[in-house]
């Protein structure tokens, strides 16, 4: 059954791959009034209402807005800052109580050291290691605090990193330690791929919302491939992958959920609190 036909052969085949991708099978044929779309007679009244869809988008297409933006932040370079002084403070692997205090070992996190969790996120082997995390917070961190704020966007990340570290510990199960801001860093990055996801996906026109929101979680896992993976000592793939794991669902959940941006107040009691839970777990792991 003949549903369209149009003198302009793109236009038809633009209608071909619209059925196309919605999976409807239709043949293309040339007659003498032009291109025509043929359908089966039990299919037309859905080809057609898809064709009608598809016009009405292409009419008033659904605007993508900018990504939010809250001003400049200096999220990620203050936390850069706090993790290299507090290398200072602890030196280097094994030379202080600091690492036999707050190391997240998977087997003391399994059995309720949770705070490992945590102050293992301020732990680094070495110069190299603390100056790569601190790069990759200035990148990740800063991009997030401008979109959420910096108090939401510090508070999720820590969340991510505490989060990333319990299950890599579970999935451990013993006789494995980690520590460094990485799985935080990567944290960050899942949060800033599920944000784009979503937004993508809510204001991108709808037949090519999905592509256009899939390619956003891509670029965060080859940007992951990229930098996440190595042969390093000090690298603990599995707390990168569980980092950036929870920070995708993180970033779904904040972008489904947050609407409209947080009080400057509020940004600021959340960053107080993220950096009292730092101090806490602290004070936990030297009780």
């Amino acid at each position: 059954m003949i549903i369209r036909v149009a003198p302009d052969p793109q236009r038809a085949d633009n209608w071909a791959f619209v059925l196309e991708a919605l999976g409807i099978p239709h043949r293309v044929l040339d007659t003498a009034m032009g291109r025509a779309i043929v359908v089966h007679e039990a299919l037309a009244q859905k080809a057609a209402a898809a064709l009608t869809e598809s016009d009405r988008e292409s009419v008033a297409p659904v605007a993508e807005p900018p990504a939010p933006d809250a001003g400049a932040s200096w999220l990620g370079v203050a936390v850069a800052l706090g993790l290299v002084t507090f290398f200072f403070i602890t030196g280097p692997r094994l030379t202080t109580p600091w690492f036999a205090a707050g190391t997240a070992s998977a087997e003391a996190i399994v059995r309720g050291a949770w705070w490992r969790a945590v102050t293992a996120l301020t732990l680094h082997a070495d110069i190299g290691h603390v100056a790569g995390n601190a790069a990759a917070l200035i990148i990740f961190l800063s991009a997030l605090g401008r979109w959420l704020g910096g108090g939401v966007a510090g508070l999720l990340v820590l969340f991510t990193g505490f989060a990333g570290n319990v299950l890599n510990a579970y999935l451990h199960g013993g006789h494995h330690e980690s520590i460094g801001a990485s799985t935080a860093a990567f944290g960050a990055l899942g949060i800033l791929g599920g944000l784009q996801f979503v937004r993508r996906y809510r204001f991108t026109a709808r037949m090519d919302r999905r592509r256009r929101a899939l390619a956003a979680i891509a670029a965060c896992l080859g940007l992951f491939a990229m930098i996440g993976v190595g042969q390093r000592a000090e690298i603990d793939v599995m707390a990168h992958v569980t980092g950036l794991g929870v920070g995708l669902l993180t970033g779904l959940a904040t972008g489904l959920s947050l609407r409209r941006p947080v009080r400057p107040l509020v940004q600021a009691l959340l960053a107080l609190a993220s950096a009292a839970i730092v101090a806490g777990c602290w004070w936990r792991a030297f009780a």
